[in-house]
């Protein structure tokens, strides 16, 4: 029995410990593997994959796998990666899990780039906007990086003067900055660059800083807004990766001017009583040729007649724009770069190459750029990485001779191309813009750019690092040009113009800048319980100094091999030099608490070599403040707000960007003395000496322009963090701005120096709104910007209160003029005193006129605002204006962007739009008023002016060249104010990837092809050729934007 027993025991041992083993076994777990994509498909490296609620875990490989161990079936998994949402999966007994990332539409952690380093984008307290460029940009075919976020910065106004190849870009953040100047810094990298130095496809992100609380880091040549741009790096632990990027552009002018017929034009100048054109024409002669035409074109087959005198008179018309601007442009771009890394290694090398072609007819007008960057991070030691920057830039602008305004105000009939045929057979081309644009030698401009960045990082001890930046940058440009002296026909007379060997000249410019600045500071970071701390502390040195040579000299040996050394004639040489340095000690103190109560303070000693010793240096601090209120608990019952941040913020920023442009511009302190040429030659040798001038007087208190800036601001995420909006408000004073000082006694003999002696605020505010959502496999974004500025001059030293210049209470852009109330009609002269022609009359009484003119029927009657009986300009004073007023405003107000994008499945889309709510222009010359002078044509917009049997019409009487009242019409008045408001659509893009079940066979892990339309089109009030967008000097006369029909693809190995 006890044997029976033993072997009993023996047998429930085993059991218990075959039931225990398997528990045991259980509670270990599986091995569980899988691949971790995002949403087309690429494998993500460094996701972090961990068991919720313990610390076991590990990253995805550089091919997205992973591998956990231990794992139970009722265990949950944690997946989570920096820009996407977390994903927590439960186990449920299987192997292998692979996850698609989807991307975070929210932001919350996003972390975005400030002054020396980054922030997480919740707790940033100044006024800035990140953008990313890969939403953005796409394959847009822009060359600039910031152009291509044009609309989509609440503030920040972006502007080109014309479409030519190349054209720079103007930046503005936040209105007018100084009646001196100013733009916004451009940091690539912490490296101060021009926007034409950046290839697009290299920039991962923008950020525009555009308070003091956020700007005021980078001191002295950041008083007006920075944007930092933040380049591609690849990454650590990452395969080597391939890209490849094209588009090709078709292009065409965006808007481009009608002329009126030949016969309109000789008709219209024969009502306004002009008898004889400048070219000899008789224009009552003319009037009955082209009659004559019209009726039959066989009377003159070769489309003129000839007079008796051999006159020629053109009866035809021509189409010198057309021609001009041929069919439209061909562009392309061209991409390649890659990338990856290893364990301590990350690299990226990028290759770039542009050639725009414009419109005009011939390859004269070109601008070709190469790009090539390099990066390469490593990290030494444990403790100390280094990294290193080299890009260069090569381009190559050739721009005609003539000009696009050329062939918009030339002639109807004038030959726009071709050859004239003399009598002996010789053929000569007309000297005609397409032809001149197709013959002559082009100015060429070439530029050459290297900029080296050297980095090193090291951590002194946990949570403190120590960095040191270096940067080199040398720039390089050659300008050249000559002139040939072609033989031409006038286009207008017929004539030959032959050309003159003495006239030939060849002119070279040369102009070289370097600049040196070197970065050190130290970055701490401490947690204690629920308070952070982040601090900063660093010092900044930089030094620019610019040579620059021209010559010019005539009489070419031999025009096609021009130099300098191949010419004999007379030779003109100048040159010169400037430099200027900037030292600055800066310092920033972070805190938060909780991620609810923020506080950071800034500050920058800064000095500069543009200022006397003693006005050298300046204390610039700045404080910023929020408040999270949706991290209270009397919030916890407001469930659709995840976000609600108070922001507040004061600085100053010293400004020392001014007048560069003369060496009295680098140093303002120290007297110059001006040579220039004698405006007398000498009776004895015929020449014109330099002459030195006596040296102006100079301020030993000039000093720093102070910018001054209050912001206020509203952060706000709704519906789990679907809607985000931001509202800012913000008042900036321009304090001691640089301006002329006060008048003194002629006796002394000059003019007293420029003095600290005006000021300026600007006061606007900022929306930015956007929807993000996702329905399925439905992606989709939407964002609307909108701000509003005005600038007002608050001193400035104007006793007399001249209209003609600045004067306190001005608002900038304000235009002065008259107001408008009807033509003169024959009811407003006394019965039988105006002759034959309707002139001459003499007004009724108490019917106002201009002072000193006699006005007829068709003139402009405006209204007697002052009541004085006559309509007068007064004494142009605040105090007596006469009958003007102020009548419109040129700022740009109400600027609005409109872009999003969206993705189905395979297929994305994208657009940008962007416009202006209001502004006023007034523009005086041919392209808006007929006959300006006797030069230019007529535009069929023109046509509806005022004749006896017009007598509505909308262009008032005109006369011939020197009439009595030609011109007192056009005076800048309310009737002829232009609505400059518009809605652009910027771009609309549509493209489509492969699935990666068909490119996972021939290992390319994107295939992206594309088609877009850039500048598509505008709705606007203006009339035809003139561009509302271009800056408004341009008046319909400067080379047009250009519309561009894009294809393009990019793949990815």
């Amino acid at each position: 029995m006890k044997k029976k027993y033993e072997v009993v025991n023996r047998i429930l041992l085993v059991i218990v410990l075959v039931i225990t083993c398997h528990l045991n076994t259980s509670a270990q777990g599986r091995t569980l593997t899988g691949v971790v994509n995002d949403e087309t498909g690429l494998p993500l490296p460094g996701v972090s994959v961990v068991i919720k609620g313990t610390t076991t875990g590990t990253i995805t490989s550089v091919d997205g796998n992973y591998t956990l161990q231990n794992v139970g079936d009722e265990t949950i998994v944690v997946f989570s990666f920096i820009g996407f949402e977390s994903q927590e999966v439960q186990v449920a007994g299987r192997a292998t899990i692979d996850i698609t990332m989807i991307e975070d539409v929210t932001g919350l952690d996003e972390v975005v780039v400030v002054g020396y380093g980054t922030q997480k984008k919740s707790n940033v307290t100044g006024a800035t906007t990140t953008v990313d460029m890969g939403e953005v940009l796409g394959n847009r075919p822009v060359t600039n990086a910031v152009q291509a976020i044009q609309g989509t910065v609440p503030g920040m106004q972006i502007t080109v003067p014309s479409g030519e190849p190349g054209a720079s870009t103007s930046i503005n953040i936040r209105g007018t900055t100084s009646i001196n100047g100013g733009s916004a810094l451009i940091l690539v990298d912490n490296v101060p660059v021009s926007a034409e130095d950046v290839n697009p496809q290299d920039v991962e992100s923008i950020t525009v800083l555009k308070d003091a609380a956020a700007s005021s880091i980078y001191g002295a040549r950041a008083a007006f807004g920075v944007i930092l741009i933040t380049t591609k790096k690849g990454g650590k632990d990452q395969p080597i990766k391939f890209n490849y990027s094209n588009t090709f552009s078709f292009g065409t002018a965006t808007d481009i001017a009608e002329k009126e017929s030949t016969y309109n034009f000789v008709n219209a100048m024969n009502d306004w009583g002009v008898t004889s054109y400048w070219t000899d024409q008789d224009i009552p002669t003319w009037v009955n040729f082209l009659e004559e035409y019209k009726n039959d074109k066989g009377t003159y087959p070769e489309g003129y007649a000839t007079d008796e005198f051999g006159v020629r008179y053109p009866l035809t018309n021509t189409g010198t724009i057309d021609e001009l601007i041929g069919q439209g442009s061909f562009s392309q771009i061209h991409n390649f770069n890659f990338s990856g890394g290893g364990k301590k290694t990350q690299y990226r090398v990028s290759l770039g190459y542009s050639d725009e072609d414009g419109i005009m007819v011939s390859d004269n007008d070109r601008y070709t750029k190469y790009n090539f960057t390099t990066f390469l991070s490593t990290d030494l030691t444990d403790k100390l990485t280094a990294s290193v920057n080299i890009n260069y830039r090569n381009s190559s602008k050739l721009r005609p001779r003539t000009n696009y305004g050329s062939a918009v105000t030339a002639k109807p009939w004038t030959p726009s191309t071709g050859n004239h045929i003399f009598d002996d057979g010789t053929s000569v081309p007309y000297a005609s813009p397409a032809n001149l644009t197709r013959l002559q030698v082009p100015n060429e401009e070439t530029k050459g750019n290297m900029r080296l960045l050297g980095k090193m990082e090291y951590e002194l001890f946990k949570n403190f690092t120590l960095t040191g930046e270096y940067t080199y940058e040398s720039k390089n440009q050659n300008n050249y040009s000559m002139d040939e002296q072609l033989d031409f026909v006038d286009a207008n007379r017929y004539v030959l113009v032959e050309g003159k060997p003495e006239s030939t000249f060849y002119s070279k410019s040369n102009r070289q800048k370097t600049y040196n600045a070197a970065n050190l500071y130290a970055k701490y970071k401490k947690q204690v319980g629920d308070h952070h701390f982040d601090a900063l502390a660093g010092i900044n040195k930089e030094e620019f100094h610019q040579e620059s040579f021209w010559a010019r000299k005539t009489e070419l040996l031999n025009t096609d091999l021009p130099a300098l050394s191949t010419a004999t004639g007379t030779i003109t040489a100048d040159d010169g030099f400037g430099e200027w340095a900037v030292l600055g000690y800066f310092g920033r103190i972070n805190y938060n608490y909780k991620e609810k109560y923020f506080v950071e303070a800034n500050g920058r000693y800064d000095g500069s070599s543009k200022f006397a010793a003693r006005e050298k240096y300046g204390f610039f601090p700045s404080f910023s403040v929020g408040w999270n209120m949706a991290r209270e608990g009397f919030m916890s019952n407001f469930e659709t707000i995840s976000h609600l941040k108070l922001r507040a913020s004061f600085g100053e920023i010293g400004n020392q960007n001014i007048d560069n442009g003369a060496i009295s511009g680098f140093y303002k302190s120290i007297p110059g003395m001006p040579i220039t040429n004698a405006a007398w030659i000498n009776p004895d040798s015929g020449l014109r000496y330099n002459t030195v001038n006596p040296p102006s007087l100079v301020s030993q208190t000039f000093t720093w322009e102070t910018v001054q800036t209050l912001n206020f601001g509203l952060d706000v995420k709704l519906l789990n963090n679907r809607l985000s909006t931001s509202f800012d408000v913000f008042n900036r004073k321009t304090l001691g701005m640089i301006t002329a000082a006060v008048k003194v006694p002629d006796v002394l003999g000059t003019v007293a120096p420029p003095a600290n002696a005006a000021d300026l605020e600007s006061r606007g505010w900022e929306l930015e709104m956007s929807w993000n959502d996702r329905i399925n496999e439905f992606k989709y974004n939407v964002g609307f910007t909108l701000f509003d500025n005005q600038a007002e001059i608050t001193r400035f030293d104007n006793p007399a209160g001249l209209i003609s210049t600045y004067y306190e209470g001005q608002i900038l852009g304000d235009i002065w003029g008259y107001e408008s109330d009807r033509l003169y009609t024959v009811n407003d002269f006394v019965e039988g005193s105006l002759d034959g022609n309707l002139m001459g009359g003499t007004l009724k009484e108490g019917v106002p006129a201009f002072i000193g003119r006699n006005p007829n029927p068709g003139d402009m009657k405006y209204k007697d605002l002052n009541g004085d009986g006559e309509i007068s300009p007064g004494s142009s004073t605040l105090s007596d204006p006469g009958d003007r007023k102020v009548i419109g405003n040129n700022k740009r107000r109400y600027q609005y962007g409109i872009f999003g994008n969206a993705s189905y499945k395979n297929f994305d889309f994208s657009f940008i739009l962007n416009g202006v709510g209001k502004r006023d222009l007034y523009i005086n010359n041919n392209i808006r008023f007929p006959y300006t002078g006797e030069f230019n044509t007529m535009h069929k917009e023109q046509m509806d002016y005022w004749t006896p049997e017009n007598t509505d019409a909308y262009f008032p009487r005109n006369y011939d060249l020197g009439g009595v009242n030609y011109g007192n019409s056009r005076i800048t008045q309310t009737r002829y104010l232009i609505d400059g408001s518009f809605l652009r659509v910027k771009n609309i893009t549509l493209g489509y990837t492969l699935p990666k079940s068909i490119l996972s066979k021939v290992n390319i892990d994107k295939f992206r092809l594309y088609v877009s339309g850039e500048n598509l089109h505008s709705f606007d009030n203006m009339p035809d050729g003139i561009d509302t967008e271009l800056q408004a000097k341009s008046q319909g006369l400067y080379y047009p934007l250009i519309r561009s029909f894009n294809v393009g693809l990019n793949v990815t190995f």
